[in-house]
């Protein structure tokens, strides 16, 4: 006869990326209560609870603790299976183990600040240069992997000439030195970082005017897998209307990307979020 283990000692599995996007469909829409969905997915209570906290989208911070529970709990939590994974993704990048977060765009810095500026992993991982927030372990294991191409080189080698010395030297100050503003400016609320997740969910639904989106369209890698064409186009979409606005700018720096607002506010349109 087999014993049957304590329910603490049971052991579940993970909550996987599949099982976010249940849960959110099991406690948005069907409104089902934890331990319900504890055993449709064969999870315990604790790790459900633990996620449904997670990846809520709502912000009662502006509510006493009395308030707040007097609500109906599936009125405190809207779960969102995109921001659970994007912090579940996030917290395992930062133990060392990120391979789903290694898109292009980041194997490209990478690669950049490896082979051209010749920095080492540690000192990418120690400044977070480009906003890099993974560790030096990491960069190494994706490199032993195949994932990433770091050409050997040593900062310290003895055949490097004079002049390459005092330029990594001088690459290596200003970055730290821009890291080190950053933080100050943070510190005293100057530079607040603001998460696609924080922004009030009546944005969500589409139905107030105003509220734009950003981002930028790199050109095409070439067969020696590298961009031969710097410029980028700069993409604004309303919300609401879902208005589209292409603007063609010289390079993805931000002196560039602060050119190509420039333009726009030049033409009357002026993005809001």
């Amino acid at each position: 006869m087999t014993k049957k283990l304590p329910q603490d000692q049971i052991k579940y599995p993970r909550i996987h990326e599949n099982d976010r996007h249940l849960i959110e469909h099991m406690w948005n829409d069907e409104k089902l209560t934890q331990s319900e969905i504890a055993r449709k997915l064969n999870r315990s209570q604790s790790a459900i609870s633990r996620e449904l906290k997670r990846g809520n989208i709502f912000d009662f911070s502006n509510l006493s603790k009395r308030q707040l529970f007097n609500l109906e709990i599936h009125s405190r939590i809207k779960y969102s299976a995109l921001r659970g994974q994007f912090l579940a993704t996030q917290k395992s990048v930062r133990r060392g183990n990120g391979s789903k977060l290694l898109t292009p765009e980041l194997k490209e810095l990478i690669e950049h600040w490896v082979n051209v500026e010749h920095w080492t992993p540690e000192q990418i991982a120690e400044a977070k240069v480009s906003d890099i927030e993974v560790s030096a372990s990491t960069i190494r294991n994706w490199a032993k992997q195949g994932k990433i191409y770091l050409r050997p080189y040593y900062r310290k080698r003895a055949h490097n000439t004079d002049a390459e010395k005092v330029k990594i030297k001088t690459q290596y100050q200003k970055q730290r030195e821009i890291d080190r503003l950053r933080s100050q400016l943070k510190s005293q609320g100057i530079l607040v970082h603001h998460s696609i997740y924080e922004r009030p969910p009546k944005i969500n639904t589409r139905k107030q005017f105003g509220h734009w989106e950003i981002d930028l369209v790199l050109p095409a890698k070439g067969k020696n897998g590298e961009i031969n064409d710097k410029s980028a186009i700069l993409t604004l979409v309303e919300r609401k209307t879902r208005f589209y606005v292409l603007v063609k700018i010289d390079s993805k720096q931000s002196f560039d990307v602060i050119k190509g607002f420039r333009y726009l506010v030049d033409c009357k349109i002026k993005p809001n979020t």
